[in-house]
């Protein structure tokens, strides 16, 4: 069985805190250490362009369309 967890903008930040992360002052998503975390493309997140973290992983996904398809075509593997 698949749990799939869909939440809106407001909730970001208190997904992110539950993954031991942040956003920096310029709005990027950062990791614990505080570095910008990156998608499988190397592209930083900002936080209004997150869209959740793969499962078992730390790869994060932004809200780009390429992304996502990418991020589709993984799980089918």
């Amino acid at each position: 069985m698949t749990t799939t967890l869909t939440f809106d903008e407001s909730a970001t930040e208190f997904i992110l805190e539950s993954f031991d992360r942040g956003v920096d002052e310029d709005g990027y998503v950062i990791d614990q250490n505080g570095q910008r975390v990156t998608t499988p493309e190397g592209e930083q997140i900002k936080k209004e362009e997150f869209a959740g973290v793969e499962k078992g992983s730390t790869l994060y996904l932004d809200d780009d369309f390429t992304t996502l398809v990418e991020h589709v075509k993984r799980r089918k593997k």
